[in-house]
């Protein structure tokens, strides 16, 4: 169920509203603190008022402290879309009864049929358990303490550096690879596989990151450093090895790759091959050298283009000659000197790293 919840952009705008830092959250916070319970509506008024009876018009802008002082009433209080102002207090929730609901509370089902019937959201602060539920359209979601989701976010940052690691040893086994002419399509399937796999991490510790609000902050850095150049490495990658046909087609398939239904699809390299358009693990392959390219300082992408265009593999581009490469426009002697000093070195480097070690830790 949570997964659903955050897979719609809706919700996530209904998290937004209710994250620590925000006014409706900390009206929230003050009912829970003095024990107190609360039927709170948010929505668009041409979907809510028409279906609630009774109680007074107040239109007045939402403060943290009225909430608190209206939810004494027993009634549902009624707020705009943004919750920045309090339309009606003290309302009687109409909802059709004929909807199924899976509660037994007269307020949680109230809310709950009030939801699927408007799709807007319902806040629901239970007086005896202390417990805030979420509704919105056919969906119910427990709201959780900024210390139990912390405490998800630190574990999930953790799972996250640990396969960051895995990622980079992955990336110099393929430098490796990649300089003695023995990729195959096994080797793709499995860094990108891997860059999958932190992305669908990284999604999960952006849903916490929504529900923490102000408290995320660290968290938000955290993650923007260890995912640092993920995605921008994976699109290299797929532009040294894909075919000509499905080079024009990168942005889809990512988007292909984020939709795969479960973590055992993102896990089956056998299912990102497929997508990849290899049908043979073994199928050796040469790459173009994007990848190799983006490595050396300062050098535009419009000139690796140019570069990649003219010698179509680094097979080809490892044995290429200053004086050719001063040929090709845009380069001139100063950078064919660089490219061709950076390609030496890293043939070099890459002698270091035996593939044996490497295939041990991966």
């Amino acid at each position: 169920m949570e997964n659903s919840v955050f897979k719609r952009k809706d919700w996530i705008k209904s998290l937004k509203l209710i994250s620590p830092g925000n006014p409706l959250r900390d009206g929230v916070d003050l009912i829970l603190d003095a024990r107190g319970g609360a039927l709170i509506v948010v929505g668009n008024p041409e979907k809510t008022l028409p279906i609630t009876v009774g109680g007074f018009p107040l239109d007045i802008e939402f403060t943290p402290a009225r909430l608190f002082e209206l939810s004494k009433m027993d009634g549902a209080i009624i707020l705009n879309a943004d919750a920045k102002t309090i339309l009606r207090a003290n309302a009687l929730l109409i909802p059709n009864p004929n909807i199924p609901t899976v509660n037994t509370g007269s307020r949680h089902q109230a809310a709950e049929r009030f939801a699927k019937q408007t799709g807007e959201l319902i806040i629901a602060i239970s007086e005896r358990r202390g417990v805030v539920t979420l509704y919105k359209g056919d969906l119910t979601y427990p709201l959780k303490s900024s210390a139990s989701i912390m405490s998800r976010a630190n574990q999930a940052l953790t799972t996250l550096d640990s396969y960051k690691q895995v990622f980079n040893r992955s990336l110099e086994h393929l430098s490796v690879l990649e300089f003695t002419d023995s990729v195959t399509a096994s080797d793709i399937a499995n860094i990108i596989t891997r860059a999958e796999m932190l992305k669908f991490i990284e999604e999960e510790i952006d849903t916490y990151i929504i529900q923490l609000g102000k408290d995320g902050l660290l968290t938000k850095w955290q993650l923007l450093e260890l995912m640092s150049g993920v995605e921008e490495i994976e699109v290299l990658i797929l532009k040294d090895y894909l075919s000509e046909e499905k080079l024009a087609d990168i942005p889809k398939l990512l988007e292909t790759l984020k939709q795969l239904k479960s973590e055992q699809d993102i896990l089956d390299q056998f299912v990102v091959m497929k997508h990849l358009g290899f049908n043979n693990p073994d199928q050796p392959l040469i790459p173009r050298g994007y990848r190799v390219l983006d490595n050396i300082p300062r050098l535009p992408s419009p000139i690796v283009e140019k570069i990649v265009g003219n010698y179509k593999n680094l097979n080809k581009l490892l044995g290429a000659k200053e004086e050719e490469l001063d040929k090709i426009e845009g380069v001139g002697k100063i950078r064919a000197h660089q490219i061709v000093n950076c390609l030496m070195r890293m043939k070099e480097i890459t002698k270091t790293f035996s593939s044996r070690n490497i295939n041990k830790i991966l």
